[in-house]
């Protein structure tokens, strides 16, 4: 396994750092968290800050973890500044599709690195698509290729089916982002490795086309769900508690006045208002 280089390593410290203060602050967690209604409002710069902030430490560390497991090869491959623009433009790519798909949902909300990361993994894949890769913690390996056309296959069922709180969208549009970057960056495997290209993006495009101009042949309801989803049900009970919490604060403060509040509830209340 290659070394982690200097760009990935300071990607994975602005994703601890920036995790770590939206966990002791909620405030920064909901100022940079992906949300269409924001994103409508202009609020243009949640594109790229929504991939920094995690809903806890265990999503932080799987796409972590999947981030080192092909940053080290990958940017003594490509270059620093190619690289850190790889992961960026994913980022971004994978947040776009995500918001054209839920364009009609302001509440629609996520959060993690997980566009980036898979334009990161295909990258890889394009690059490399011989090299074989395991699922997850599974003992056998696959090429590279087959890895990228499963991934390609669940990320068009989970959109499709809806009921797993994962940025499906996201995934999808963060992979062909970082494949097509990747094609810019080292035309030459364009040629060298076409049948994988082909592999990869003839059924992700294909599937976007039809979802978009003949979403009746899939019979799948896009953009117009009645509840919007987060990327984690944690999110969900996180969100119930704050909303607990601060009823139980205004209540307080109604019977016994805002001088009978606590440091620790002042600062709650100077956080949601």
């Amino acid at each position: 396994m290659y070394s982690l280089q200097i760009g990935g390593m300071v990607l994975i410290g602005l994703n601890i750092l920036i995790s770590w203060a939206s966990f002791q602050q909620e405030s920064t967690f909901y100022r940079l968290q992906f949300r269409v209604g924001d994103l409508k409002a202009g609020q243009l710069y949640r594109l790229l800050s929504s991939g920094f902030v995690h809903v806890d430490w265990t999503h932080l560390f799987f796409n972590l973890f999947s981030f080192y497991i092909f940053a080290g090869r990958l940017e003594y491959t490509l270059g620093l500044w190619a690289f850190v623009g790889l992961y960026f433009v994913s980022l971004v790519g994978g947040n776009l599709l995500a918001w054209l798909f839920h364009r009609t949902n302001s509440e629609y909300r996520a959060v993690g690195a997980s566009g980036a990361v898979s334009g990161i993994i295909f990258a890889f894949i394009t690059l490399f698509p011989e090299e074989e890769l395991s699922l997850l913690f599974l003992p056998f390996f696959i090429p590279a290729w087959v890895y990228g056309l499963l991934f390609i296959v669940y990320s068009i069922y989970g959109i499709g089916r809806q009921n797993d709180n994962i940025g499906h969208e996201a995934h999808l549009g963060g992979a062909i982002t970082g494949l097509l970057f990747t094609l810019v960056l080292v035309p030459q495997a364009a040629e060298k490795n076409t049948l994988t290209i082909l592999y990869l993006l003839v059924p992700s495009l294909a599937f976007l086309i039809v979802s978009f101009f003949r979403p009746q042949l899939l019979q799948w309801n896009y953009g117009g769900r009645d509840q919007a989803y987060t990327q984690d049900d944690i999110y969900r009970a996180r969100k119930a508690q704050e909303e607990a919490e601060l009823n139980r604060i205004l209540e307080k403060v109604k019977r016994s006045g805002s001088d009978s509040l606590t440091a620790q509830e002042r600062r709650f209340l100077e956080d949601h208002f």
